[in-house]
């Protein structure tokens, strides 16, 4: 079914206009009306759906004393095989490293602050009401591969091997995993921030991967140097200004997260029969070798 028909037959809402504003694996995102935000899910695994998502940003939407907007859920449908969910479009553009190096001094502190006091009031919240939203990272990993080694673990070559036996040993032995659990966003990136034209943060988007998680999550990307991210200084600066962490177990983290893609990459392609992202993942994996 076209999603116009969809959105007016499930929410009797009528579509005069429409556009794809972003696009994953397995979902789709279209701004509707020029006034709602709408993502589409097709997926047979239901723990896949905008449940999660929207429990989440009702629970912020409560309980968390921000001015910086979130989505607040106006519409959702969710059943086995189709979840779709709409809220108002928050204003702004998305942070990138070209908006950030335009502005002055005194801009980048105050996102800097802002950024740190959301994370920060976030992660102190009571997660009690939520708490079955729990991941646990370094055990999916270990599930993961397990799942390479019953599908195409002995059909790769020693060098790969030798890099994800590396790797699983590292996350047996680190502790960065026994600290602080709190509700993170868990894919805090640059293009999930809205700036107004004021250059000031004014909203957050994109919680589907959030949860009760390792605190360190919320830094993976603010500590990462690439071309999407502002860089590392950027994040340890944050870091500072949050308070009460250990940088040095964040930055390990980041790094460990960082180590991981190229295996998390070939885990996505077996799971949905994606030989190009096993071919991708393998290629990352024997540059890093």
């Amino acid at each position: 079914m076209k999603i116009e028909n969809l959105i007016k037959s499930k929410f009797d809402l009528e579509v005069a206009n429409i556009k794809i504003i972003g696009e994953g694996y397995d979902s789709k995102a279209y701004l509707i009306n020029d006034e709602y935000i709408f993502k589409l899910k097709i997926s047979s695994n239901k723990k896949k759906g905008y449940k999660k998502e929207k429990a989440v940003l009702d629970f912020l939407n409560r309980n968390l004393r921000t001015t910086i907007k979130i989505p607040q859920i106006d519409f959702i449908y969710i059943d086995n095989e189709l979840s779709i969910m709409g809220y108002k479009k928050i204003n702004g553009a998305f942070l990138t490293p070209d908006i950030y190096k335009e502005m002055n001094v005194k801009q980048q502190e105050i996102l800097k602050k802002d950024i740190a006091k959301f994370l920060k009031d976030m992660h102190n919240l009571d997660y009690a009401e939520i708490k079955e939203y729990v991941i646990d990272n370094k055990q999916n990993c270990f599930e993961e591969y397990d799942l390479l080694q019953k599908t195409i673990y002995n059909d790769l070559t020693e060098k790969e091997k030798k890099y994800i036996e590396k790797f699983f040993e590292r996350l047996n032995n680190t502790t960065i995993f026994n600290d602080k659990k709190c509700l993170c966003h868990n894919d805090f990136s640059c293009n999930h921030l809205l700036i107004d034209n004021n250059k000031k943060l004014v909203g957050i988007i994109d919680f589907g991967d959030s949860g009760i998680i390792d605190e360190y999550c919320d830094f993976i990307y603010l500590l990462e140097d690439s071309e999407e991210e502002i860089g590392k200084d950027f994040g340890e600066d944050i870091l500072q200004l949050y308070g009460d962490i250990d940088i040095n177990k964040a930055k390990e983290y980041q790094d460990i997260v960082e180590m991981y893609y190229p295996i998390e990459t070939i885990i996505y392609g077996i799971k949905n029969n994606r030989d190009d992202f096993i071919k991708k993942g393998r290629k990352i994996l024997n540059e890093r070798c």
